[in-house]
């Protein structure tokens, strides 16, 4: 929802201050869908702001519910006719995060990304990213799913650095208490390694948590896995993360996704540690390594036994690092299988 619009058309309309109080208490506090759910609006306000300001920027074109209930994704439709996905996941029995997107495809091309294959279209606009989130509470309410979404992650569909000022639009959305009313920390951001943004990011959001997707620590494998990291190589993004550590005094996440036989072996795990080892405190570096889902792409995942070997390697070199779950795998909701189209594998 765009506040501001809102706003501005209530004031065209001729009507009290205290109107925008009642759509706003509607819309975030009780996840109203429509207009003619805001009974105390009167009938020809809720007409016009129906056309002038609808609540979602983006409609829903369909859902799909893992056989597990754990996740839900969602196809929606953009106002110009393109598309995206996000994913709603329930990682315990009262947690819901919500996986959103920032972009329509994306332009830098990880080798083992559904998304990264469809090229970039466009960047979405703040009121796109966070009315995903938006999206997911309507969709709870209406579903009775029981719980509340309290966390959100921009792991979705594109690189959200690469549009930062629509991201940093939409974190001031998520995070208003008068609107989505998020706390910092129950929100995270991941970059394939814009490292001027980085040092940007921690100043302008210290308390969102930051998480980046390295995949490797050899800068000729993270540029064959990871394009980006020609213009971004490991070094530059070394000096990003310090002055970020130092100035936050935050934890980054570190994202490794394991593919067989090419960032899975020991030296890997070696090369890892010591490019970690380099950065600052053990305790403000955790490792999530993800066991590769399949895309279209001539990777392989990583066996579970090996996967626990490389976890195990990590942690005896004195850094956390823990292997997270795959929820969504059988309806290409997990990560790296976001491709923002009708038809699935």
């Amino acid at each position: 929802m765009d506040a501001e619009r809102a706003r501005a058309a209530l004031k065209d309309l001729g009507q009290p201050g205290y109107r925008w109080e009642q759509v706003r208490a509607a819309v975030y506090a009780q996840a109203a869908s429509s207009y003619d759910e805001i009974s105390v609006l009167p009938a020809e306000v809720r007409r016009a702001l129906g056309e002038r300001a609808p609540i979602l920027s983006l409609s829903r074109r369909r859902v799909s519910v893992s056989g597990d209930g754990r996740a839900h994704k969602a196809l929606l439709d953009l106002r110009d006719g393109k598309t995206i996905e996000t994913v709603l996941l329930r990682p315990s029995p009262t947690r819901w995060t919500a996986c959103v997107s920032t972009q329509v495809g994306c332009a830098v091309a990880c080798s083992f990304c559904a998304t990264g294959l469809l090229g970039l279209k466009r960047s979405l606009t703040a009121e796109e990213i966070a009315d995903q989130a938006l999206f997911w509470r309507q969709y709870m309410r209406a579903e009775a799913l029981e719980g509340r979404l309290d966390n959100v992650v921009y792991m979705g569909m594109g690189e959200p650095f690469a549009c930062y000022d629509a991201v940093a639009e939409s974190l001031r959305a998520l995070l208003d208490q008068k609107r989505l009313g998020l706390g910092a920390r129950h929100v995270s951001v991941s970059t394939s390694g814009v490292a001027p943004k980085i040092v940007q990011f921690g100043r302008d959001f210290p308390q969102v948590n930051l998480a980046l997707s390295l995949h490797a620590a050899d800068d000729d494998l993270r540029t064959r896995l990871v394009p980006m990291n020609k213009a971004y190589p490991l070094a530059k993004l070394a000096e990003a993360l310090k002055i970020y550590l130092r100035e936050t005094n935050r934890k980054v996440f570190f994202e490794y996704i394991l593919l067989r036989g090419e960032n899975d072996r020991d030296e890997d795990a070696a090369a890892l540690a010591r490019w970690l080892s380099g950065l600052g405190p053990a305790a403000l570096l955790h490792v999530n390594l993800i066991v590769f889902n399949q895309t279209d792409t001539a990777h392989s995942p990583t066996a579970e036994t090996d996967a626990r070997r490389f976890q195990e390697k990590i942690m005896a070199a004195g850094f956390k690092a823990t292997i997270r779950q795959n929820l969504g795998r059988d309806i290409d909701g997990a990560c790296g299988q976001l491709a923002g189209r009708e038809e699935t594998r």
